[in-house]
């Protein structure tokens, strides 16, 4: 008898688990019963991914299969649930609703080198599709550099001024008071002294911006006056822009829409592309395949149109296109046919 057993990594516990909650959601057969059975005794990291998994939807579907896997309440504390108001019922069963998809997400990379790069006083950084970088600029500022992206970096005796012509780009800034530094990407700039923040184009002059430490001043560059005195003062000032804080993210387009504020646990997500991970959280189907479409040249094609808006969570390594065809062919029932070396068509299976 063989008692070696493989230990999995957090990652691929989370990827497990979200691959069991949608196929609960279809509806499991006998053996799969006993397979999940036998995989939910391994460990009770596997019992914690799976009800993690299952907080990411409302799904009532899927209620009574997944309660039905975990053991039920004494006569007393039954008791107690009877005398509970509504309320408070479905609060519990809340905290089983069940999530819908898993797929892996498709990237042919060129991935970090151990290695940084360091760049120069005057400098043009990009990658290429599916590529990323890691760069220490003059200053020791950190540059993380996205899949298919362009930056230019021009540092002088005043300031310190990157252009994000392309792509997506973190930086984690070396603290200067007397050198602001400075991000332009299409309308406005971000700048900022000592902190750390994400900017991620969306269309031509539109990016996202995430704000993970320290605060940034967002201007409009046309508009931009020399001063940076928000940045040094408690007050803002009203004509230098809008100041945003750790924790805050929006979409930047001329003016700053959509401010929302981030847990720390939505930041990671967020920025797990520097792991060589990406996190759906419920995407449609069409949404997903066109971020994977950032990291690789391979396109998919959805014939049938009732998948596209087809739910899509789940924590996902990069580089593993057979994963992601596996993952959609037994976890959707979604077949898929490769046309061309870099065009793969996806439909729903005939039951």
């Amino acid at each position: 008898m063989n008692n070696i057993r493989q230990f999995s990594s957090k990652e691929d516990i989370q990827e497990q688990a979200c691959s069991w909650i949608s196929r609960l959601d279809r509806g499991l057969n006998s053996d799969e019963k006993t397979e999940l059975d036998a995989w939910l005794s391994e460990s009770n990291a596997h019992r914690q991914a799976l009800l993690d998994a299952a907080s990411l939807w409302d799904d009532m579907s899927v209620l009574n299969e997944l309660s039905g896997l975990f053991p039920q309440p004494s006569s007393r504390q039954s008791s107690k649930k009877r005398n509970m108001p509504k309320t408070a019922v479905w609060g519990i069963a809340a905290t089983f609703l069940v999530m819908a998809i898993a797929v892996g997400v498709v990237v042919q990379r060129t991935w970090l080198n151990s290695t940084p790069e360091f760049a120069a006083v005057t400098q043009k950084v990009q990658t290429g599709v599916g590529e990323q970088k890691n760069v220490t600029l003059a200053d020791g500022s950190k540059l993380h550099l996205n899949t298919n992206s362009v930056v230019t970096v021009d540092f002088s005796s005043t300031g310190r001024n990157i252009v994000l012509l392309k792509g997506e780009a973190h930086f984690e800034v070396a603290h200067d008071t007397s050198r602001p530094f400075s991000v332009t990407a299409g309308n406005n700039t971000v700048t900022a002294v000592g902190t750390a923040f994400n900017m991620q184009y969306v269309d031509d002059n539109a990016f996202e911006l995430v704000v993970t430490d320290g605060k940034v001043l967002v201007k409009d560059r046309f508009k931009a006056s020399s001063s940076n005195e928000s940045l040094f003062t408690k007050r803002p000032v009203a004509e230098e822009g809008l100041l945003m804080f750790a924790g805050e993210k929006a979409t930047v387009q001329g003016k700053v829409e959509a401010r929302e504020s981030m847990s720390q646990n939505d930041i990671d997500d967020d920025l797990a592309w520097q792991q060589g991970m990406i996190v759906f959280k419920g995407e449609p189907l069409e949404a997903v395949l066109a971020e994977i479409g950032r990291y690789t040249p391979v396109r998919f094609n959805i014939s049938d149109e009732s998948l596209r808006k087809r739910r899509v969570a789940g924590y996902f390594k990069v580089g593993d296109i057979d994963g992601l065809l596996s993952a959609l062919k037994s976890s959707f029932n979604i077949n898929y046919e490769k046309v061309t070396e870099t065009s793969i068509e996806l439909k729903l299976a005939k039951s």
